[in-house]
Parts: C-alpha cells; structure tokens; sequence
C-alpha cells in the first residue's frame, strides 16, 4: 500500500514539474534548470522512499542521462531545445526505460501534428516544408547548419514541453492497454 501511496505520489509530482515546465515555456520559452534540478532530485528521492535498491538507482541514472546522449544530435542541429531535452531526463528519472521510450516518440509524433497544425493556421505551410526540404537537402550535401534558427522559421516554433507532456499521458494510456 505504502509502495502505491508513492507511485500515485510520484506521477503527481511529475505532472506538476512538466505543467511548470509548460508555463515557463510558453511565458519564457524557456524551461528553468533549477525545476529541472528540482526534478532531479525529487526522482532520486522518490527511489529510495520506495525502498528500491541499488541496481534500480543506476538503471534510474541511466534513464536520466538517455535522453541526453540520444537527442544531443537533435539538439545540435537545432531541431529541440535544451530545456526539452533536460525535461526527458526528468521524466526518465521517474518512468521506467520502456515507457521513457515510448513518451519520446509520441512526442515527437504530438510534436509533429502541432507543427502541421501550426504551419496550416498560420498559413506557412508551404513555406516550412520548403525549408525543411532545404534543410535536409543541405545535411545529404555535407552542409551542417543549425534547423529553425533565422527570423522566419521562428514563427513555425512550437513550445515542444506541451508535446512531451501529451507525449507522456499517450505513453501511460497505451501501456496500461498493451
């Protein structure tokens, strides 16, 4: 019971960690290291309240640091944020390996769908997929540059937290089914 008691405990920690995050990235568009710290540390914490042991706590520190060697790419290329990507290593703090997995790639896919959705009400659609296209056609020529980082593409920006947070919830509800 008491095991329950802080797993329900930790989701609510969790979700309220990613709607801060949510909110500063919409007010700031940017997400604070210090709630990504503050994450950190209530993920550990809520490890060993749990009781769970050793080997648990490194396969927690390994969820914490996956996301970061995985999307460091993305992140030099310009494609997400470092705020986002530090936001997965929260998450990886208090899910377990499969479901930080599944929470990346439906956010990317809940990411996807914004974006569309985004370029089809601005009216920029046309104009994002060209300068994706570009983008990638300059990568297959050896052309190394950052994605989304002049003054146009900034209007086709999402705040991509909301895609992680919604990428998440999908995760839960699939794994419950599956």
């Amino acid at each position: 019971m008491q095991e329950l008691n802080a797993v329900i405990a930790s989701n609510l920690v969790l979700y309220g960690i990613l709607i801060l995050a949510v909110i500063l990235d919409f007010k700031y568009m940017k997400i604070s290291n210090r709630l990504i710290l503050m994450g950190i540390i209530l993920a550990l914490a809520f490890q060993v309240i749990i009781g769970r042991g050793v080997s648990d706590f490194i396969h927690v520190l390994c969820n914490i640091f996956f996301p970061v060697i995985v999307l460091y790419l993305f992140y030099l290329m310009g494609v997400i944020g470092a705020g986002d990507v530090k936001l997965f290593s929260v998450i990886g703090g208090f899910v377990n390996f499969r479901e930080l997995v599944l929470c990346m790639l439906c956010s990317f896919v809940v990411g996807a769908v914004i974006s569309l959705g985004k370029m089809l009400f601005c009216g920029t659609l046309l104009e994002g997929l060209h300068n994706a296209g570009c983008y990638f056609w300059g990568l297959a020529k050896g052309e190394y540059r950052t994605y989304g980082r002049g003054s146009k593409e900034k209007r086709n920006r999402i705040h991509f937290s909301l895609a992680i947070v919604l990428g998440l919830s999908l995760a839960k509800v699939y794994l419950q089914f599956y």
